[in-house]
């Protein structure tokens, strides 16, 4: 039985539950593994009408995950842990710079708990229809959202997106931080002017007031106020702008695949991480600004 583990936030869970789809189409056993307490919990129920009836695992599987999860740190679970190992379950830990790896589609022998991002959209290529049924937003209904709507809809909206907050903490700067620069930004606003007629710019970051001094933009709405577990809106507002710029962050990556334009353009860094060199996680065709 292969168990998807999700984890982290809103653009980890969807990735990590896309990647349970595809799993589920060849192997009907699979299930998936809720270990949600970073940022605002589990949100995939409260965001989307996703139907989580007959895909969790049992609660017995849940304790097993624990055991193998801590068995290389605790003395009292080690032992544990192996002997789990010799009845045929592990833990599966994706790549480390999130390359796409066709082995981790492959139905397992034993238990085998698949714990990782699986950004790639080569991780479920067969559910692509599914995801987007799945992945339906309930739209906003507040005053304050449904301006921002009306607004996005009445010209060539632009989305951009960018993450501060949490990526500014040392571990996340040493894995993030070099890769969304102020050159990435002004390049790619450069690069939109140059293709769209009267762009309107909508930027979504968690520090608008650093993004209004260091990035300033004409004909720019700075979309404030979805903070906290009404974050998911601006996800749902970068989706329906007709064109994205996007982080190197699964928040927006998420918004810009899901955008329903025919004609969208959406332009990403050349990396997802400081590290990469050959990132395979944004699509083809997506227009990647290198910059190494």
């Amino acid at each position: 039985m292969d168990v998807v583990v999700l984890f982290n936030g809103l653009g980890n869970q969807m990735s990590q539950y896309a990647f349970y789809l595809q799993k589920r189409r060849t192997e009907d056993s699979s299930k998936i593994l809720l270990f949600c307490s970073d940022h605002n919990g589990f949100e995939l129920t409260k965001v989307f009408d996703v139907d989580l009836r007959g895909t969790k695992s049992p609660r017995r599987i849940y304790a097993l995950f624990r055991i193998l999860l801590t068995e290389k740190i605790g003395w009292i679970t080690r032992p544990l842990g192996r002997i789990l190992n010799r009845m045929g379950m592990e833990i599966v830990k994706e790549n480390f710079d999130y390359s796409f790896k066709h082995e981790f589609l492959i139905p397992s022998r034993g238990v085998r708990f698949y714990y990782g991002g699986w950004h790639s959209e080569q991780y479920f290529p067969e559910v692509r229809e599914e995801i987007k049924k799945a992945f339906t937003f309930k739209v906003p209904t507040d005053p304050d959202n449904g301006e921002y709507i009306q607004d996005i809809g009445e010209g060539n909206s632009v989305s951009i997106h960018i993450r501060r907050g949490d990526y500014l903490s040392p571990a996340n700067l040493k894995l993030f931080g070099e890769v969304c620069t102020l050159d990435y930004y002004e390049k790619a606003i450069d690069r939109i002017k140059g293709s769209v007629r009267s762009p309107r710019f909508f930027i979504f970051s968690n520090d608008a007031d650093w993004v209004r001094e260091n990035l300033p933009v004409e004909n720019a709405t700075y979309v404030t106020g979805n903070a906290g577990g009404e974050s998911w809106k601006d996800m749902y507002l970068m989706s329906i702008c007709k064109h994205n710029i996007i982080a190197n962050s699964t928040f927006s990556w998420w918004a810009a695949w899901l955008n329903e334009n025919p004609e969208k353009i959406v332009i990403s860094p050349g990396r997802f991480l400081n590290s990469d060199t050959t990132s395979d996680v944004y699509p083809d065709s997506w227009i990647r600004l290198n910059d190494y």
